[in-house]
């Protein structure tokens, strides 16, 4: 396709507020369908997809349409700033497409110490202009992004990269391969395989009855994002592509990751779940670019409701066994939280398990296990892990045991849950100086009541005054990343 001629970029330049381009673009929408990538209309769109990718990576880097534009409307790549690739690509003097590529780039913001809401309603624009510009690429104007499966029950499909990633010599779908994967990934193997647990289960977040988190409980929006996420970004890349925040704008596999993640919050909202959209934050406003290359400004109240931006999914997820959807487990969301343990130091994480001990919080303790509430019934006991921090991607998942100081075994029955370092590298956000350099909220909540009922069970005197958090890494991490859990409490709520 040719580059965007002088009159259309400056007529693109302008503020188009999504509300008029959505009016104007009207018969452009379907609603279109996203499929499962391995079913007969996803892997016709995946073609599409290829072709585009082609078609993009042509282009010039100061195109708003190309590809380099768009991974760094995600993140600007790790190996220098945003700031410095401005300059690079455009020059020391500030031109109209210099201060877009400033107001568009690295907006990926609920990573970078913005609110952590704004994680769902960001990807669904990106991925929802994306698909415009990858319309206009491929003369497909059918285009719909499909949606790669890794939850799936059918174990022909679940944590397997689907397989036209990984076909290097194709002419067509070599487009969509990158060799900065991990091993499992790029060979067709559970990406998942060497992990303890389970991690591609969703049920605790898609069981989630609020979409925010609520004292120390994360809520959907952060338990999807923290968890499933962060853990296929992990578990598919290295540091250098999906494993990293900066580059894994740069891989076609995040699209189609992304595309599964808007998934799961659509089938959280058919199951009941209720986004906030009267909250404040839900105002603010973002800036994309479509086809066309047109600047629109998003605001995140008008991509709550999938129904009214013209796609749909074929197949959406069920609520978890064992629930009724999330509008009945709303009323059991419980009081603030109450610390009654915490740990005597941070958690430096390494190669091998590192074990931190939990000590009761003043006027806490008595329980029959250390971190129960025998005082109202309904409250559930949780691990809360907060202020991670890694100087480079570790590469692996650690895992997260709770088990008394001595004798207790790393099993099913001591596994609180899993965490990844995805969003707690620091980052230039911006102007390339330290000041800039942010953290996402890195929190992560684990119910523990089962473990501790079963501890306190046990009749063992020392679980009531003491207890152990042991972290596992699954797999063997990046030398030198010394990633660190820095707070690490025991709450009631």
């Amino acid at each position: 396709m040719a580059a965007i001629s002088r009159r259309s970029f400056v007529k693109g330049v302008a503020t188009i507020p999504f509300a008029m381009w959505a009016a104007r673009n009207a018969e452009a929408f379907g609603p279109l369908v996203r499929y499962d990538a391995s079913s007969a209309g996803g892997i016709e769109m995946l073609g599409v997809f290829a072709d585009a990718v082609r078609v993009m990576k042509a282009r010039s880097q100061s195109d708003p349409r190309g590809w380099l534009w768009q991974w760094y409307t995600h993140f600007v790549s790790g190996a220098t700033t945003k700031s410095a690739e401005i300059t690079r690509i455009f020059g020391s003097t500030t031109t109209s497409r210099s201060a877009l590529a400033n107001e568009t780039w690295n907006t990926c913001q609920s990573h970078s110490g913005q609110n952590s809401n704004y994680f769902l309603p960001w990807h669904r624009m990106f991925v929802y202009f994306f698909e415009q510009i990858v319309r206009q690429a491929s003369g497909r104007p059918d285009f719909a992004m499909p949606y790669w499966d890794y939850t799936s029950t059918d174990l022909a499909k679940r944590g397997i990269v689907p397989p036209h990633f990984r076909m290097s010599a194709d002419a067509r779908f070599k487009y969509l391969y990158r060799a900065d994967r991990t091993s499992l990934a790029n060979t067709g193997q559970p990406i998942h395989k060497y992990q303890s647990g389970d991690p591609m289960d969703i049920s605790k977040p898609m069981a989630a009855p609020n979409y925010s988190t609520y004292g120390d409980v994360q809520g959907f929006c952060r338990g999807i994002d923290s968890g499933i996420h962060g853990r296929i970004h992990v578990l598919t890349g290295t540091s250098k592509n999906m494993g990293s925040l900066s580059y894994a704008g740069q891989d076609p596999l995040f699209w189609v990751h992304h595309s599964n993640i808007d998934r799961m919050w659509a089938s959280w909202n058919q199951n009941g779940g209720v986004n906030p959209s009267t909250q404040t934050w839900a105002n603010k406003t973002f800036v994309f670019i479509d086809g066309l290359g047109q600047r629109v400004t998003g605001t995140i109240k008008n991509f709550f409701d999938m129904a009214t931006l013209g796609y749909t999914y074929d197949t959406f997820i069920p609520s978890p066994a064992g629930t009724s959807g999330t509008t009945a487990l709303r009323a059991a969301a419980g009081g603030m939280p109450q610390r009654v343990a915490a740990a005597t130091s941070e958690a430096n994480l390494g190669a091998q398990p590192v074990q931190v001990r939990l000590l009761p919080v003043a006027g806490t303790g008595g329980a029959a296990a250390l971190g129960l509430d025998n005082t109202l019934a309904g409250r559930r006991s949780y691990l809360v892990l907060r202020n991670l921090h890694t100087w480079k991607q570790p590469e692996v998942l650690y895992h997260v045991y709770l088990t008394p100081v001595t004798g207790g075994g790393l099993n099913k029955a001591s596994y609180a849950g899993n965490i990844n370092f995805f969003d707690a590298e620091f980052h230039d956000h911006g102007g390339g100086s330290a000041l800039d350099e942010a953290l996402g909220e890195n929190f992560y909540s684990f119910d523990v009541t089962g473990i501790l009922e079963r501890l306190a069970k046990s009749g063992r005197a020392d679980v009531r005054e003491a207890l152990a958090v042991t972290f596992v890494p699954g797999g063997k991490p990046t030398a030198g990343a010394n990633p660190m859990v820095a707070t690490i409490d025991l709450v009631v709520q």
